[in-house]
């Protein structure tokens, strides 16, 4: 199965404007798009940065609490946080890496059933799944697959050269 970057996570302690203008002017990375998560296991202010020139973005997360606030105490602000990959299918994708060794997990690090291989992010329709990071050497991979949820859901007018 062929896979494609969605997007780079990075670790930030606040979303203030020097940080996303550095981004910004370093990058030519267009308007952001702000969002806020809170749930039970942790809350989350994040923010997508596209390139100009590509579907790719870079996501700037600043943890207020949860295992990804414990992550940027531990590693640092700037740290990489993700690597997020789409996929064409969850399901195709799942059986794969099964068939490997690799169990999909959610963003807890509990693993998901093979009737339903993906997570759901609050605030749109597209499905997530993790690679657990003992078989990854470290490294986070969100596995995203797409359903109405595109660029131009974020940014309307913005069209990838």
């Amino acid at each position: 199965m062929k896979v494609k970057l969605d997007h780079i996570g990075i670790l930030v302690e606040k979303l203030d404007d020097d940080v996303i203008k550095f981004f910004q002017e370093t990058f030519g990375l267009e308007r952001a798009k702000h969002f806020h998560i809170k749930n039970n296991e942790e809350e989350i202010k994040y923010v997508y940065l596209p390139f100009p020139k590509a579907d790719n973005y870079i996501e700037l997360l600043a943890p207020l609490s949860g295992p990804s606030k414990e992550a940027l105490e531990k590693k640092g602000q700037g740290t990489m946080f993700e690597l997020c990959v789409e996929v064409d299918s969850m399901k195709e994708f799942y059986k794969e890496m099964k068939a490997k060794g690799i169990i999909l997990c959610d963003s807890m690090g509990r693993p998901l059933p093979e009737d339903k291989p993906y997570c759901s992010i609050p605030g749109d329709d597209n499905k997530y799944a993790y690679m657990p990071t003992d078989k990854t050497y470290g490294t986070t991979f969100e596995i995203l697959e797409r359903n109405t949820w595109t660029r131009k859901t974020y940014w309307p007018e913005s069209q990838p050269a």
